[in-house]
């Protein structure tokens, strides 16, 4: 269960490249667990649809953009996952403004660093990641292709 805030859309599009064949969206900003219930959705969403790791890599950046919002702005708003022919694409919205605070390049956090190591991982695990302004705040993209050797989708 995704909780009564949350919605699964199978998209009548098909999996033509331009739309979604999935697009599942929940919001976190009432929730004690937002960072649990992100990866719980991406879980539920990607089952059966990638292997195990490349679906683990989606759900470790998805946990580490609901931590980054909680941790710097308070709060995540929502997530949402929309699933491709082509690959996944996860975005986190905030309610903070500045999307100048979001490095575009990362830097890599010393071993003795507590923390820091958030976006990096992003940075490292997705095809490809940005921000932007949206009508609530800010919103970060993250963009997984499918690689070869990937579960039928």
């Amino acid at each position: 269960m995704l909780g009564s805030t949350s919605t699964v859309l199978p998209c009548d599009q098909g999996r033509d490249g331009g739309h979604p064949a999935t697009h599942a969206a929940i919001r976190l900003s009432d929730l004690d667990a937002p960072q649990r219930a992100a990866r719980r959705i991406v879980r539920k969403i990607l089952a059966g649809q990638a292997d195990v790791t490349y679906t683990d890599d989606v759900v470790l950046v998805a946990d580490e953009l609901v931590g980054n919002a909680v941790q710097h702005v308070g709060a995540a708003l929502d997530i949402s996952l929309d699933v491709y022919d082509w690959g996944v694409a996860v975005q986190v919205r905030d309610g903070g403004e500045d999307t100048t605070v979001v490095p575009a390049k990362p830097p890599a956090a010393d071993e003795d660093d507590e923390g820091g190591r958030g976006l990096f991982l992003v940075d490292v695990l997705a095809s490809a990641w940005g921000v932007q302004r949206d009508s609530e705040g800010k919103r970060v993209v993250a963009i997984f292709l499918y690689r070869p050797g990937d579960a039928d989708r």
